[in-house]
């Protein structure tokens, strides 16, 4: 979790957002004291759960059962929706996230920049909905625990983002191509030994070689496949390595 939650997307626009290291710094601060509040609790109460005459199907279904036995019915309404809640707003983050990726970022800057702004607009919705609609029709034979969906996701981005973001920070030799190449590995390793794992048993579950997650592996790929990437494209040039990595030197390019 701790290494691959560094490789969310969404926690890596967040980090983009701070001033100095020292807000940095007190960021992390802060927010371990918000973890520990939220986290520690969470494993205690439902480690004393198991305590309880609870008699669900499935272990997604504890922690409704236990608020509707031990808690008020306002309380149990409450507990109940929190978590509908944070799904609901989960979701459509990434709903947002994916349309302006797939429709900013892809096709205005790489395919169409003169596009206007009415077509962006529906492209955007277009995107969305189609986006959402897969999602349904993934939802009628889903996983048989939610968990599974969550590894799933948090691995195939930190094996898609994590590796490139590393290389661009600390490689001077990266570019656009070996970063793109990173990005493709990661994500086709995660997806493939996903697809074998549910090809060989019929469920959602990876194959893991050597009892080893497809996140190390995607991760594996996606550095070897940046760093291939890089090497066999023209390297960036002395002006945009001096202006990300020695700026602070001063260090002028030479002409």
């Amino acid at each position: 979790w701790p290494i691959s939650g560094s490789g969310q997307a969404g926690n890596m626009l967040r980090l983009m957002a701070f001033q100095n290291t020292k807000t940095l710094a007190r960021a992390i601060f802060a927010v371990t004291i918000y973890y520990g509040f939220i986290y520690i609790p969470l494993v205690i109460i439902f480690v004393c759960a198991k305590t309880l005459p609870l008699s669900v199907e499935q272990s997604d279904q504890a922690m409704p059962a236990m608020a509707m036995l031990v808690a008020p019915p306002l309380l149990a309404g409450l507990l109940i929706a929190a978590p509908f809640a944070a799904i609901m707003s989960t979701v459509d983050s990434f709903l947002l996230m994916i349309s302006s990726a797939l429709v900013r970022d892809i096709y205005q800057r790489a395919i169409n920049p003169d596009v206007s702004e009415r077509a962006i607009r529906i492209a955007s919705l277009a995107t969305t909905l189609a986006v959402g609609f897969l999602v349904l029709l993934l939802t009628i034979n889903p996983p048989q625990f939610l968990q599974d969906i969550i590894v799933f996701g948090s691995a195939g981005q930190a094996a898609t983002f994590l590796g490139a973001m590393v290389l661009t920070l600390y490689w001077p030799r990266s570019n656009a191509a070996g970063t793109a190449s990173a990005m493709i590995t990661g994500f086709v390793v995660v997806a493939g030994l996903y697809t074998i794992g549910r090809l060989q048993t019929g469920e959602f579950v990876p194959w893991v070689p050597y009892d080893i997650h497809p996140f190390i592996w995607g991760l594996i790929g996606s550095f070897i496949g940046g760093v291939l990437g890089s090497l066999a494209t023209p390297p960036p040039s002395e002006r945009t390595v001096a202006r990300f990595f020695y700026a602070s030197d001063h260090v002028e390019p030479s002409s």
